[in-house]
């Protein structure tokens, strides 16, 4: 009795560090979960940053006629009819050194250069000159502010006759190995068009040749398609024209409804720019719509505030920069968000650094440059690009699309996440159209019909199943379940009705054998006696299958689902997905529910069954629903399994992410997609944002089910609890 004490006080002890082990332990499961998701969070985030926009600085110089600036943004070049090139440190505007030669000053005209540095002088005695502006690197010197400008000049043929303004220019590579390039220039003579291919080699250019135009109509912009076949030219009522030069057929017309003062092309060459005398702007496109090609308006921006003076594209993404005499504006063409707006307080050109995050702006009336920095790390990332139906290039009409990478560099990502919703959905709901029914009837019959040495030995052969690793399910669906199915596809599609008739044949045997027999081999282990009964339905199905498939569907059922129903049978499809994760899943819902379904009071089924009820009735009006609050729990674990499933879906589909219910093709999940795009997904990049979201919403995913399931749970609890 003396230790007495001294064992109440040990005891108290470990209880107070049992609570404390317990209480600390869930303490850091709720915070690692939660650190988790922020986490999770803070890499997502920023795809929703509104963009930032600062003034970098103002430079005073001499009036210019064209600016350009370099990638790194630490230097420009300026272009003067008077003065020639000029090259500026930025931002603080000095002098760069810069080498003689080119046309002789001053210059007639100068064209706007482009974002690869290139523009088009006419010299003083009328000749034209292609100036490629590049930059010399001295030996051991990084900083792109000290480099050296080295102006190429090409050229220098005289065209006759003399245009008015040359409106557009574009180099057209050779058509053999090693063949010089093609200058494109489309110019305006009074109201008509002409244009001319020059070879830079230095042979003699053609004379100009004139591009008909129906009668009345002024062209005042024109832009040449990457590959030169055709022209884009924009007239002084309205219309916007897509010419072959050679012929002067029109390919394809639009009415934009205002007179067209700019046309440009958006990184890929394919989406024109259109900008109006009265601020319109417009992306148009050439699609198929019906038997031939149109002109398809499919983005619209907000009206700018004046005539459209020029058009200047990034060469990284969608992005754009388009100038008036009152603001520079910089949309994206996808997402048809405005990055940035700002004042420029008179007439005069802008340039756009490569990258998208440089701009600059030269006032025809002063000379003043002024410097923005633009930092939109993410702007084809939008609301209603994840969530909505978005027109990308190329496609008809809008549309849910995930692409995330593409064969060239313009290629234009596309980050719908609706597709991989929808698939995440598709793939958990065939496989709990397989696996439930299967667990809950599995269990049922194991709880309350199964003889007990029998239920002794399902009940973990069934549990053992959830010992197999996924991604053995996975391999085993991709590399023999998908082939055997489509070698077998009609078999297993009329395998249920040979069930019924294989229980139809067999049921008068059963019934001739001896009650003796019945009830000491029958009872409990009806399971043993239903093997035989799917074998045969198994080799009925076999029989029976072929003539089906030549009797009605003509000889190949992969022909028919394509001729009769439109449908292309792909081989690892959302059936292949049902089969194996419903494998994966039915030990979950089995083992829960078997739990729940044991647990039922044994003094309920006995009342029930003196009052005349016979098991199967005691069984589905008694025990299942006294048992549902434990039945719903485990379907919702098997349906969180389902979602957050990756190797199965990842191997035994196609993971094409469309949205298509149809059993017969497959779907990209979430998880999958998270699985296959995070090794291609660089740093901090959009890609790799957006996979964090994709994570974040399985998480919600997860949450919500299971914090309704719990309230299902508990009422169904409290309901059935007074029985």
């Amino acid at each position: 009795m003396a230790s007495n004490p001294s064992i109440q006080a040990r005891a108290k002890r470990v209880d107070r560090f049992m609570t404390f082990a317990i209480s600390g332990g869930g303490l850091l499961i709720i915070g690692a979960v939660l650190a988790m998701l922020l986490f999770i969070l803070k890499e997502a985030a920023p795809l929703f940053l509104p963009p930032r926009v600062s003034q970098a600085g103002t430079v005073q110089s001499a009036p210019s006629n064209g600016i350009w600036l370099d990638e790194s943004g630490k230097a420009a070049v300026l272009l003067s009819r008077e003065t020639g090139l000029k090259a500026l440190r930025l931002p603080e505007g000095t002098s760069l050194p810069v080498p003689g030669g080119g046309p002789t000053l001053p210059w007639r005209e100068v064209t706007v250069p482009n974002t690869r540095g290139e523009s088009l002088v006419t010299g003083a005695d009328g000749r034209l000159f292609l100036a490629r502006l590049t930059w010399t690197k001295p030996a051991g010197e990084n900083d792109p502010s000290h480099w050296e400008l080295n102006p190429q000049w090409q050229g220098g043929f005289l065209p006759t006759p003399a245009p008015t303004r040359i409106l557009h220019f574009r180099l057209k590579e050779g058509g053999g190995l090693g063949a010089a390039p093609q200058l494109l220039i489309a110019a305006q003579f009074g109201p008509n068009l002409g244009w001319l291919e020059a070879d830079m080699a230095g042979a003699a250019p053609a004379s100009w040749k004139t591009i008909p135009l129906e009668a009345g109509l002024e062209a005042t912009a024109a832009v040449w398609s990457s590959d030169g076949a055709s022209l884009a030219v924009g007239t002084q009522d309205g219309r916007l024209l897509i010419l072959e030069p050679d012929s002067g057929k029109v390919l394809a017309s639009a009415v934009f409804g205002e007179p067209i003062t700019a046309l440009g092309y958006a990184l890929g060459q394919s989406s024109i720019l259109v900008g109006g005398s009265r601020g319109g702007l417009v992306a148009f496109q050439r699609a198929r719509l019906g038997e031939e090609f149109q002109l398809q308006p499919f983005h619209q921006f907000p009206r700018l505030s004046g005539p459209v003076l020029g058009f200047q594209a990034s060469l990284r993404d969608k992005r754009f920069l388009v100038w008036t005499p009152t603001e520079a504006v910089v949309d994206h063409l996808t997402t048809e968000r405005r990055l940035m707006a700002v004042p420029v307080g008179g007439t005069g050109l802008a340039a756009m650094a490569p990258r998208g995050d440089l701009i600059l702006h030269a006032r025809a009336d002063s000379g003043a440059l002024q410097l923005w920095t633009l930092d939109a790390p993410h702007p084809e990332v939008s609301m209603g690009v994840l969530w909505g139906k978005t027109h990308f290039e190329g496609y008809g009409k809008p549309e849910y699309v995930w692409q995330s990478t593409g064969g060239t560099d313009d290629f234009e990502p596309k980050f719908s996440l609706v597709p991989l919703v929808f698939g995440t959905l598709k793939g958990t709901l065939y496989a709990m159209l397989f696996a439930f029914p299967m667990a809950v009837l599995g269990a049922l019959y194991t709880s309350q019909f199964a003889a007990p040495r029998f239920r002794n030995v399902m009940k973990p052969a069934v549990e053992i199943m959830a010992a197999l690793p996924s991604v053995v399910l996975g391999f085993l669906a991709g590399l023999v379940m998908a082939p055997l199915l489509e070698r077998s596809a009609v078999e297993v599609l009329v395998y249920p009705f040979c069930v019924l008739l294989a229980v139809l044949i067999a049921a008068p045997f059963w019934s001739r054998l001896s009650q003796p027999f019945r009830n000491r081999f029958g009872t409990g282990q009806e399971a043993l006696w239903i093997a035989p009964v799917l074998l045969l339905a198994v080799a009925i199905a076999v029989l029976v299958g072929p003539w089906v498939e030549h009797a009605l569907m003509g000889g190949s059922y992969r022909t028919w689902l394509q001729s009769a129903l439109g449908v292309t049978y792909d081989q690892r499809n959302s059936l292949v997905v049902g089969f194996a994760m419903g494998f994966a899943v039915i030990p979950i819902i089995f083992t829960i529910s078997e739990d729940a379904l044991s647990s039922v009071p044994r003094s309920l089924t006995s009342a029930s069954l003196a009052c005349g009820a016979s098991p199967w009735q005691t069984a589905w009006r008694v025990v299942l629903p006294t048992a549902s609050p434990g039945i719903f729990s485990a379907t919702m674990v098997g349906l969180g399994r389902a979602i957050g499933e990756t190797m199965i879906v990842l191997m035994a589909t196609g993971n094409t992410p469309v949205m298509d219910w149809g059993p017969f093709n497959g779907m990209r999940t979430l998880s999958a997609n998270i699985a296959v795009e995070i090794p291609e997904a660089p740093l901090h990049g959009t890609l790799y944002r957006v996979l964090f979201l994709a994570a974040f919403l399985l998480f919600l995913f997860t949450f919500v089910l299971n914090t309704v399931a719990e309230l299902v749970r508990q009422h169904l609890r409290r309901r059935y609890e007074s029985i």
